[in-house]
């Protein structure tokens, strides 16, 4: 299945760069304190992008042990997550751009324990993983041909903002 899952991708990307007019790259966080990153491959007034988020601001404590350790306390529990998400833009206007994405991610949910024999005196174990398939829509404001900003939504990774860097052989609009 992963293999199907790395394999599609890299077909839709190939036959689109047939067409290629430039490349970009996004760069955001989610109000779920997890970065993004994209890139995209532009052709005329569309672009297709593959990317990922990784929920690495998390309440989890110290290092990551394979169980609970016996004779320690539990002090709370969360989760975190990981996405892979394949996105479509269209360019709308000389300046507004929309973008839907399909997100397939896995998330961890974890405890946090207390242990004096620890470095940090704490540490996190895993006692719960669940896949997850999401999706969501952004709204791009294109300052110029290179700098655009966007906002949207993610039922993963919740509200975006962001940054877009282009770097485009023509004018696409």
């Amino acid at each position: 299945m992963k293999k199907i899952l790395v394999f599609i991708p890299a077909v839709f990307f190939v036959l689109l760069a047939s067409g290629q007019k430039g490349f970009a790259f996004d760069v955001g966080m989610g109000t779920s304190k997890s970065p993004m990153l994209a890139a995209k491959y532009y052709f005329d007034k569309n672009a297709a992008s593959i990317g990922g988020s990784y929920q690495i601001f998390n309440n989890a404590l110290g290092e990551k042990t394979n169980g609970r350790i016996p004779g320690t306390k539990g002090i709370g529990e969360g989760d975190y997550f990981y996405s892979i998400d394949i996105g479509y833009t269209r360019v709308v206007t000389e300046h507004f751009s929309v973008s839907a994405e399909l997100s397939f991610g896995k998330r961890y949910y974890y405890y946090n324990a207390s242990d004096s024999s620890a470095s940090a005196g704490a540490y996190h174990y895993i006692h719960k993983t669940k896949s997850e398939l999401g999706g969501g829509a952004l709204l791009f404001y294109n300052l110029n041909e290179t700098f655009g900003f966007f906002a949207g939504y993610n039922s993963l990774r919740e509200g975006t903002l962001g940054l877009e860097i282009r770097f485009l052989k023509e004018k696409q609009y």
